[in-house]
């Protein structure tokens, strides 16, 4: 609530009042004035408290239990409705849906946060949050994204995009062969300079590519896989990738020397943390790297900085995406 101070106009006559004498004001007689003293302190702790309970009140409207955060993939306008995960349309969110779910989001009093911010909130440091905090995150960088931007802006809406360095380099295309699936990294700086997206890590040059090797032909994913390598080999590969990544976010965007972002998103939702995982050291590798390290339906608990996102995909409907909003895996 903001308060404001009534000014005296220049020329405003008050009408003059009788003057009363003191004892009106003040009672005399010790006994009177002690009861009037302990009214003025039991008024004055009636004041304190109620400063204290909207103190405390506005700090657990700062401080929400959870903050849900969606995954969002690709945007289509193609209006089929796609069931399986082995169509790859399947990851593309048609576009009446995600502008419905926008305007829900809107209508339910959503505000989008940084990903600063939430990272702020999960290690409970000092930070401003509205009322009803959400992080939209995209991953990939697809060129299809870019249909967001307008609806995000008609909202004040603000999204994270995760940015796999080998897409951006225009070293793979499409699953159909498509030349122009991904965004270029000109494109990436131009949606960055909108104030619409914020850039964020999500896989180096290889780090999300689909890997066949003969020495594992059952694992496909350059993360989590060892394609037959010895345990030095293997873990060497990964850092290298990481690395040679988040340099190519700091040279294209402009980022401070040892920048790595405030969250990580694992490609493929595979950080090799399962309980029967052959590689534990994947999942403790990227706590060490990054202070957020984001899974979808793989997630398994907050364990080595790991948090939950909600992912929306082709068939979901508002209902489903609401749904989604009240998960108790969002919770801090």
């Amino acid at each position: 609530m903001t308060l404001r101070w009534a000014s005296w106009q220049s020329g405003v006559r008050l009408p003059r009042t009788r003057s009363l004498p003191r004892r009106a004001f003040w009672p005399t007689g010790a006994a009177t004035r002690r009861k009037a003293l302990l009214l003025a302190v039991g008024l004055a702790l009636v004041l304190g408290a109620a400063v204290l309970g909207l103190v405390l009140l506005s700090r657990d409207d700062d401080d929400p239990s959870q903050i849900p955060v969606l995954a969002y993939h690709g945007i289509t306008t193609d209006s089929a409705v796609v069931e399986g995960a082995a169509d790859q349309r399947f990851f593309d969110v048609r576009l009446p849906a995600f502008r419905e779910q926008m305007r829900y989001l809107d209508d339910a009093g959503y505000d989008t946060i940084t990903p600063t911010q939430y990272k702020k909130w999960v290690y409970g440091e000092e930070v401003s949050l509205p009322s009803k905090p959400i992080l939209i995150t995209f991953d990939d960088g697809q060129t299809s994204a870019q249909l967001a931007t307008p609806i995000l802006e008609q909202y004040g809406f603000g999204a994270t995009m995760y940015v796999a360095s080998g897409f951006a380099n225009g070293d793979f295309g499409g699953p159909n062969g498509e030349d122009d699936w991904y965004l270029s990294w000109d494109e990436l700086e131009r949606m960055r300079s909108t104030g619409a997206w914020f850039m964020q890590f999500h896989a180096g040059p290889s780090g999300h590519a689909f890997v066949r090797d003969p020495e594992d032909p059952t694992c496909h994913r350059f993360y989590p896989c060892r394609f037959g390598e010895e345990d030095a080999t293997y873990k060497a590969r990964v850092k290298s990738d990481v690395a040679q990544g988040l340099g190519a976010m700091r040279s294209a965007f402009d980022l401070p020397p040892g920048w790595q972002g405030a969250t990580f998103a694992v490609p493929w939702d595979d950080a090799a943390q399962s309980e029967t995982t052959t590689e534990p050291w994947l999942a403790a590798y990227f706590a060490s790297q990054f202070p957020v390290v984001f899974v979808q339906e793989n997630h398994a608990g907050n364990a080595n900085h790991q948090r939950y996102r909600s992912a929306v995909h082709n068939p979901h409907d508002l209902t489903q995406c609401e749904s989604g909003l009240s998960s108790t895996r969002f919770a801090g």
